[in-house]
């Protein structure tokens, strides 16, 4: 069951588009900014899924470090991605900042997830993946906020 689920969010987060190329206008620019707060919000979720599963019993650790660091390197890309686009006037700086303030405190926690899983504390996977939670909600926010 748990390779169905996380294959399903990783085909969902495949057929995302990423946002790639400039952004000449405020608008244009908050579209990509959606687009990656979408992104990061599969990615994030995949995470919780997978701590949970591992913490229930329900996956080995060797499964559950390459789900986690496969959500890691997608979050960590569309962080990079997002980042290398230019924002064209001052409330896309502010946008920029907002989002890459969620990214990095996503990824900060998808990187203790792993590193829990790797350590082999399967059974408190789901309480270090806790954080995620309030990064998944601020995500979706933005994401309505801005749509």
């Amino acid at each position: 069951m748990l390779v169905i689920v996380v294959s399903l969010a990783v085909l969902a987060w495949r057929m995302v588009p990423h946002p790639v190329g400039a952004a000449r206008t405020y608008g244009k620019y908050q579209g990509k900014a959606v687009t990656t707060a979408k992104s990061a919000l599969s990615n994030v979720e995949t995470v919780r899924l997978a701590a949970r599963t591992a913490a229930a019993g329900n996956a080995f650790g060797p499964y559950t470090t390459v789900v986690i660091s496969d959500a890691e390197e997608g979050l960590s890309g569309v962080q990079g991605t997002f980042d290398s686009i230019q924002p064209p006037d001052d409330r896309a700086d502010a946008l920029a900042q907002d989002l890459d303030a969620l990214l990095s405190d996503a990824l900060e926690h998808v990187r203790e997830a792993r590193v829990a899983v790797r350590r082999g504390v399967l059974d408190e996977l789901a309480t270090v993946a806790e954080p995620l939670t309030d990064d998944a909600g601020k995500l979706d926010a933005f994401k309505e906020q801005h749509s």
